[in-house]
């Protein structure tokens, strides 16, 4: 079993590739002013900012509300509050102080990326990228306005800009470790793995304890089958934080290449215990434990996926497959119907609830839903195996001949037993003995050869009958 790439998570990022929270650019700071007049707003103000360099966002927060106290038309004060407040998670009131600190100043580039930065985390794309190119405009050497942009253009897809924005901003600051990170993971998604594999170990040699950079690295050698190497760089990554959810998920597939299952399901079991809002955690041990069997567990798992994920069409897929799988075909075609809302030319859905509709007898609907998935995949060479047999439920004797000898004439050394099988069962229902018996033959000599020896006996008893 193969399991499934991943769906964005966060900042963009696709198989295997966690969200990098820790290495987005950091807002600005700094002293306003030098030396103002003792007891003054802006001798507050720096006190606030001093505060807030060091982490002490009470203190910084009691500071600027009376450094607005004492001015209330202070544009910096409104900045660095507004920046407390997103510290303390609170963004909706950092909104309103950046607002107004840009409404008081205009042309500082500060007051533009600080929101923009909220916007784009809130995923307000559009404006968090109008604010960016806002601060850029007034300062085009800035490397956080740089970082923020190629961020938001990784967000949409746009991976080529974003790898742009990133090396600006590493030209700009070249010490910067997370800049090599974001770049890293940006390179990453391009396939550029060994590119991505330099950028991350830049980020370490600047950074030794940066846990995503070891992450990121372990990735790219996920990728390039470097397994060892991977797993090496992931436990370095969970000793760094052990509180990093998407490290235990991104091993888990390490452990599952090399067939060591128990140790996947231990490190996504972990996963999501730190994030339960870990969809793909839950996808992948959905998966899982459905090729173990554990249908209950399995579909538990990819329900919580579907909620999470409500507009994901392959969530709904993979739930209803499992449904299937477990016996439940009204289930199945509830779920496949959803994914098929949601993306209306997915033609897997289309053939796998023909399956579930010919395990409910509605042998018409099945030929309607393959037939609908042959047009959006033309070489989905099961769907027309699968209309086939639904033809011959239906006694529709020719239409299902033909879709067999198409499948058989596209895939010409296919070693399918079954196939050749169904044909002589047709081929002898419209009379072409000699036809079927050479299809009986193949398909014996193909059982034989797989060890399928129940087959291979009724391969012959079809020939005795002839």
């Amino acid at each position: 079993m193969k399991l499934l790439p991943l769906m964005s998570l966060g900042i963009g990022l696709t198989v295997l590739v966690a969200v990098p929270g820790g290495a987005q650019p950091p807002l600005p700071v700094g002293p306003t002013t030098a030396a103002p007049a003792p007891g003054t707003a802006l001798e507050v103000l720096n006190q606030g900012v001093d505060r807030y360099n060091n982490g002490d966002w009470d203190g910084a927060l009691a500071d600027l509300n009376r450094a607005l106290e004492l001015n209330p038309n202070l544009a910096d004060a409104y900045l660095y509050r507004g920046l407390v407040y997103s510290q303390q998670g609170n963004d909706d009131q950092a909104l309103i102080d950046l607002n107004r600190a840009v409404e008081l100043a205009a042309n500082n580039p500060n007051a533009y990326l600080s929101r923009g930065a909220i916007l784009y985390r809130q995923g307000n794309l559009a404006a968090a990228q109008a604010d960016v190119e806002r601060a850029l405009e007034l300062d085009p050497n800035s490397a956080n306005a740089h970082l923020y942009r190629g961020l938001i253009d990784t967000q949409a897809g746009r991976r080529d800009l974003a790898l742009e924005d990133f090396s600006r901003a590493l030209e700009l600051n070249p010490d910067n470790p997370r800049a090599y990170v974001l770049r890293g993971f940006n390179l990453e998604e391009m396939g550029r793995h060994q590119e991505a594999i330099a950028d991350f170990t830049q980020a370490l040699a600047l950074d030794p304890n940066l846990a995503r950079a070891y992450m990121g690295r372990g990735v790219a050698h996920y990728q390039l089958n470097l397994d060892d190497l991977a797993l090496e760089d992931l436990n370095q990554a969970i000793q760094i934080d052990s509180s990093l959810a998407v490290a235990y998920l991104n091993r888990s597939y390490v452990w599952y290449r090399q067939g060591r299952t128990d140790q996947a399901l231990a490190d996504l079991d972990r996963a999501i215990e730190l994030n339960p809002r870990l969809a793909e955690a839950y996808r992948s041990r959905g998966l899982i434990r459905g090729q173990q069997q554990d249908l209950s567990g399995a579909t538990q798992d990819l329900s919580r996926v579907t909620q999470l994920q409500p507009e994901s069409a392959l969530a709904f897929k993979q739930k209803g497959d499992l449904m299937l799988q477990g016996g439940n075909p009204v289930g199945a075609i509830a779920a496949y119907d959803q994914a098929i809302l949601l993306e209306p030319n997915y033609g897997a859905a289309y053939k796998a609830r023909g399956d579930a509709r010919l395990a409910t007898g509605d042998d018409f609907g099945a030929i309607d839903d393959y037939s609908q998935a042959v047009t959006i995949q033309p070489d989905d060479w099961s769907a027309y195996a699968a209309r086939a047999q639904a033809y011959l439920r239906v006694e529709q004797v020719q239409r299902a001949y033909d879709d067999l000898t198409l499948v058989i004439m596209a895939n010409p050394t296919s070693a399918d037993a079954e196939l050749f099988f169904n044909r002589g069962l047709v081929r002898a229902r419209l009379g072409d003995d000699q036809g079927a018996r050479r299809d009986f033959e193949r398909a014996g000599q193909l059982y034989l050869r797989q060890g399928n020896g129940a087959g291979y006996r009724q391969s012959l008893d079809q020939m005795r009958g002839l």
